[in-house]
């Protein structure tokens, strides 16, 4: 019996200090998992950053000139103000201090929408007008629209649909898509871009759709893939829609691409409508 409860002693002890082993390799392995799994979520994060950076980027020529016609007429209306008070037309100096005044408000508005679109986010998810982050990506990108010289053909319903976003990184998404938009139909006759939303029970689609070429049968599985780009060089690294896919699988939503049956390419982006729950 002796002999008995020593060996089980001894089992017990050696049992012990193996499951001990276990949980301290168990315990380390967590904590590496948990760090990995930060690291991932940091490079995630400043890859989106950098995505938009390049999109302002790309913007940029536009964003100049968008702000340089109210700065040259700024100057044009301080000039003629300082001929009027020499001739004591005090009135009309009222008259060209007011248009200063609004084209300042109006260069203060387009610093602000791309201040919001540049910040960082912290990717919480809230209710978010799906009809201003359309108005407000339409915004951004008038320079590019006008250097298109495209058509924006948006379909609203009546009610205005709200989803679970982040408001941010779903205007990202939707200045990636009709950036490409206008890029596929800048060299056609028919230069438009159609922006469809539509409501179901729980989620609501948003649809953009070009009248460019199309996306070859081939190349629609990779669409979504990392560095795959059918654009000319210098024209893009193939990481828009990579990471417009992945912001929208951190939103619960989907994003999908094909060819519409009359003709271009059509991206259709799903989110849950803001009554759903998160999950």
């Amino acid at each position: 019996l002796k002999r008995a409860h020593d060996m089980l002693e001894t089992r017990v002890e050696e049992r012990t200090s193996d499951l001990s082993e276990t949980n301290i390799r168990l315990t380390r392995e967590i904590e590496e998992h948990h760090r990995t799994e930060a690291a991932l979520r940091q490079t995630q994060d400043e890859l989106i950053q950098a995505a938009k950076m390049a999109a302002l980027g790309q913007m940029s020529t536009g964003i100049s000139h968008e702000l340089n016609q109210p700065l040259a007429a700024i100057r044009s209306y301080a000039d003629n103000a300082r001929a009027l008070m020499d001739h004591d037309r005090m009135e009309d100096v009222r008259g060209n201090l007011y248009q200063i005044s609004e084209l300042t408000e109006r260069m203060a508005q387009i610093s602000a929408q791309f201040k919001a679109f540049a910040r960082k986010t912290k990717g919480q998810l809230v209710s978010v007008s799906l009809t201003a982050a359309v108005e407000n990506s339409l915004k951004i990108l008038a320079p590019r629209i006008k250097e298109a010289q495209a058509g924006i053909k948006v379909h609203q319903e009546d009610d205005e649909f709200h989803v679970i976003a982040d408001s941010v990184q779903l205007e990202q998404v939707l200045i990636n898509l009709i950036g490409n938009a206008l890029q596929a139909v800048e060299p056609r006759d028919e230069r438009l871009v159609e922006i469809k939303e539509k409501g179901e029970a729980d989620s609501v689609t948003i649809m953009v759709r070009d009248t460019g070429p199309g996306i070859a049968p081939e190349h629609l599985p990779r669409i979504f893939d990392p560095f795959f780009t059918t654009k000319e060089e210098g024209l893009g690294l193939g990481l828009g829609l990579s990471i417009s896919h992945r912001i929208v699988t951190g939103m619960n939503g989907k994003l999908t691409a094909d060819n519409h049956p009359h003709g271009g390419a059509i991206f259709t982006l799903t989110l849950p409508r803001a009554e759903a729950t998160i999950d």
